[in-house]
């Protein structure tokens, strides 16, 4: 009867072994599963960020070429009366062009970056 005892407790502990195997198993396949699902939010959180930039550089850009048609406007006016159009004013016209320039090189590479394939 004892040895049959001992074999129960052996198997008793084999048991407990492959449960906390199970159990470990377990919890790190469901901790695997939330810093996937974590993952993937940050995922959309960057597709949006991209998203907000490029409607931000759009509605710059908008703004940029009618301050640029404004500018075409004053500089034919002063030209039609005969006056230059005032030094701080033209400084303008190249800080116009000079966002155009960066709105243009930043959109494409958001594009870019838009067009992986995250998911």
């Amino acid at each position: 009867m004892a040895k049959i005892v001992e074999i129960n407790k052996q198997e008793l502990s084999s048991v407990k072994v492959e449960l906390n195997l199970i159990n470990s198993f377990e919890d790190e396949f469901t901790n695997a599963n939330k810093l996937m699902t974590k993952a993937y939010q940050s995922v959309f959180k960057i597709e949006t960020a991209i998203q907000d930039m490029l409607n931000g550089y759009d509605a710059a850009g908008k703004s940029y070429l009618k301050a640029n048609a404004r500018y075409q406007e004053l500089e034919q006016a002063s030209k039609n009366l005969g006056i230059e159009v005032p030094s701080k004013i033209q400084s303008f016209k190249k800080a116009i062009s000079e966002g155009l320039k960066e709105i243009d090189a930043n959109s494409r590479e958001l594009l870019k970056a838009k067009k992986m394939n995250f998911l």
